[in-house]
């Protein structure tokens, strides 16, 4: 049986002092089993134990330049193929493109890479014999909420069944789901809006340090400054409010045309939510949209201020902004919201607006219409006009007479029976009279 290499993992080395007597630091390695040399290997990242999530990136990027390199050995048995093999050749047939081979990219691919590195965390060491109702119930817990374990063992499915196409096993194990969390139902509405927008206008307070200033006597005293740190998320807000973008096409969003970022045509008033020759995924879609007028004077002022970017911080731009969901909590905190919530609040105001049709309203937002009727249909009442006027007006329980000019019918007290079908407006005999020769006795016959 040919040895199972042990999955690579990244590790937090301690301090140790070497014998020249020069002290290490504590720094991240990855420690792996090298197929060549038949050992297990240990590669230093260079990042200190402050760096951890620096060190996260570059081991995400080694596992698709390194693992992925090595040969799969095939035609194994399921208890006899590691899960860490299952995963880096996942990782090399969906994550690694190059141009002209086919592969279709993922829209968020550092996200995916963090979910296969969860998975090789803990699955790593494991077959995929050991795929079962009872490790997938234990994989439940170790993760911090039921829905993050549900998207990575999601991607566990998907690796098992490249797996498969590819004959690396010989048959796929179940992978048992979490049940499914029910989705965020509240909204925002327009005044919680405003109380974000106003707080981001607000000054800044530093707080001072204890240990720094603990000579001048202004430990722990609050200051306010003349910065608003908050004030870059207003343009987050307004934009998301109005065109219920993703997260991701407005924080990459330019105001001129460049790779691999969405842009804003200020001029014909455009927003082009997917980057120029971008293989945009079915599930994601980034349509092109007109720019409302109230939004586009918005975009142009802050174009006229100097701003490349609509969301930029300090003159850059950036990915994501952590200081907007704690925002969202201090502004909104009886509601269960977070950033996406703009989409789902965009959505939901404009399906309340009857003069406009699903198809405008699917288009605009870049969603399918059967998921924009079956997610926020319900929102949608203004058919129901006819029904409610109906019952306002105590009409209903009265038969209402036909008003199409025929002639009016009436239905006889006395109805027809079975004997008098033929004349039915004439009223039933009650006895027939008989003439005297018919009451005289017939002669017998001779």
């Amino acid at each position: 049986m040919p040895r199972p290499r042990s999955a690579p993992a990244l590790e937090l080395l301690p301090e140790y002092k070497n014998k020249n007597g020069s002290i290490e630091k504590p720094v991240w390695a990855i420690k792996y089993f090298d197929e060549g040399a038949r050992r297990q290997k240990t590669k230093r990242t260079g990042f200190g134990a402050s760096e951890g999530a620096e060190a996260q990136k570059y081991y995400a990027q080694w596992l698709i330049d390194h693992v992925s390199e090595e040969p799969i050995q095939r035609d194994r048995k399921n208890h006899e193929v590691p899960l860490a093999d299952v995963l880096s050749h996942f990782m090399d047939v969906k994550l690694t493109t190059e141009p002209g081979d086919g592969k279709k990219a993922y829209s968020r691919p550092d996200e995916v890479l963090k979910y296969v590195h969860d998975l090789i965390e803990w699955w790593g060491d494991k077959t995929v014999a050991d795929v079962n109702r009872v490790n997938c119930q234990k994989y439940w817990k170790a993760c911090s909420t039921l829905n993050a374990a549900r998207n990575r063992l999601e991607y566990l499915r998907r690796a098992l069944a490249v797996a498969l196409e590819d004959d690396i096993i010989t048959s796929v194990s179940k992978v048992h789901m979490p049940p499914k969390a029910k989705p965020r139902s509240d909204i925002l509405d327009r005044s919680d809006i405003a109380r974000m927008l106003r707080e981001c206008l607000k000054y800044g307070v530093y707080t001072h340090n204890a240990e720094k200033s603990k000579n001048t006597g202004k430990a722990g005293e609050q200051v306010r400054t003349t910065r608003r740190p908050r004030r870059h998320l207003m343009a987050y807000i307004i934009m998301a409010t109005y065109t219920g973008t993703r997260s991701s096409r407005m924080f990459t969003a330019s105001f001129t045309r460049q790779k691999g970022r969405p842009w804003i045509d200020l001029e014909e008033g455009v927003y082009h939510r997917a980057a120029p020759g971008e293989d945009v995924p079915k599930n994601k879609q980034a349509p092109s949209i007109r720019i409302p007028l109230r939004l586009l004077r918005h975009m142009r002022r802050w174009y006229r201020l100097g701003r490349r970017y609509p969301i930029e911080y300090n003159g850059q731009p950036i990915t994501k902004s952590k200081a907007l969901g704690k925002l969202m909590k201090q502004c909104v905190p009886d509601k269960d919201v977070v950033p996406h919530s703009f989409r789902h609040t965009a959505a939901t105001w404009l399906m309340k607006r009857s003069e406009l049709s699903i198809h405008d309203i699917a288009g605009f937002l870049g969603m399918s219409m059967e998921m924009l009727d079956r997610v926020y249909g319900h929102h949608r009442t203004s058919h129901q006009t006819g029904i409610d006027a109906a019952i306002t007006g105590g009409g209903i329980g009265k038969t209402k007479k036909r008003d199409d000019g025929g002639e009016e019918f009436r239905y006889d007290k006395n109805t027809p029976g079975d004997t008098g079908r033929m004349n039915v407006n004439e009223p039933k005999l009650t006895a027939l009279k008989m003439s005297k020769n018919s009451q005289k006795p017939r002669k017998k016959a001779a």
